[in-house]
């Protein structure tokens, strides 16, 4: 299989399909993004109320973000739409990706096999295989490395530094569980959305497939690491959005401009919301297509037995 040749093929196919990259991928940029600065500024807080950090409340980090919230606290009518926000953007934080995934890779398939296909049609597509996606959503978040830091961070938190070198053996078993299990899920998306195949099925049906064709998979996931920078940006925009929003916030506080500051932080944090989400979607429709083309190449040949003959497929498979 020819790495080069179906990278810049991706690359080409992402530059030419930009309605994909602003109806499909754009959307859960934004709420991704949103998601990890709830998530950091919920993790702030909990560590600074733990015992672990008894000096913050003379940090700067911890005045500037303290003013902020107070100030935010104290405006109540603000208050409400505040919470309202939150609380959306964590239900669309669940439902909406699988729902566009799904779009995606449907569109980049047909596309890519010459199909007649509209860009709306990514719909009725996404639709259509929702419910095993979020399934596998839902089962696959268990495994992920998020996951790890978030449990990672609770430990140290509750226990202390003493109580986190006791499970630090585990994390790193656990660390590098969820990357070869990451690795050979690799291809259960497209099992579930191109071949219609159950959750469980496309599991099984991707771990084989891995297996089988080990090396082109580890080096293609090797080359995405190094070309998809795409978490590194995301945690870059969730680190500075929330610093710059409640440092606007914080200096014209001091100055007496409070909403100059909100209008300001806001406005800002906005600019720099949309810069990531553009290229945090943009490079995730690149890394769809990158596997789809792959997927769709290592499956188009019929699996062959030791005897040299087709191995038929099983009529229950997608039952």
């Amino acid at each position: 299989m020819d790495h080069r040749r179906i990278i810049g093929e991706a690359w080409e196919f992402t530059q030419e399909n930009k309605p994909i990259i602003r109806w499909y991928a754009f959307l859960p940029a934004v709420i991704s993004t949103c998601a990890g600065i709830i998530y950091l500024i919920y993790q702030f807080y909990a560590f600074k109320s733990s015992r672990l950090f008894e000096n913050w409340s003379t940090s700067l980090n911890y005045v500037m973000f303290q003013t902020a919230f107070d100030l935010i606290r104290n405006n109540i009518p603000a208050l409400g739409p505040l919470i309202i926000s939150v609380i959306i953007v964590v239900v669309l934080y669940f439902f909406v990706p699988p729902l566009l995934e799904g779009s995606i890779i449907q569109l980049i398939a047909r596309k890519k096999n010459k199909l007649t296909v509209k860009t709306i049609d990514g719909v009725k597509y996404g639709f259509l295989s929702f419910l095993p996606m979020f399934e596998y959503a839902t089962f696959v978040k268990t495994f992920q490395l998020t996951s790890l830091l978030g449990w990672m961070a609770m430990i140290l938190r509750s226990m202390g530094w003493g109580g986190f070198e006791t499970f630090l053996p585990i994390f790193i078993i656990g660390a590098v569980a969820a990357v070869f299990l990451t690795i050979l899920f690799t291809y259960t998306e497209f099992f579930i959305v191109i071949d219609d195949y159950k959750v469980i099925e496309s599991i099984s049906r991707s771990c084989i497939l891995v297996i089988k064709n080990w090396q082109e998979t580890l080096l293609l996931s090797i080359l995405m690491l190094i070309i998809t920078v795409r978490i590194v940006i995301q945690i870059l925009f969730v680190l500075l959005i929330p610093v710059i929003l409640f440092g606007s916030i914080y200096l014209f506080t001091l100055a007496s401009l409070q909403t100059v500051g909100i209008v300001v932080g806001v406005g800002i944090g906005l600019i720099l919301l949309y810069i990531a989400a553009y290229l945090s979607s943009t490079i995730h429709v690149f890394a769809s297509a990158v596997w789809t083309f792959t997927f769709l190449e290592l499956t188009k040949e019929p699996e062959l037995n030791a005897r040299g003959e087709v191995v038929e497929e099983k009529d229950d498979d997608k039952d």
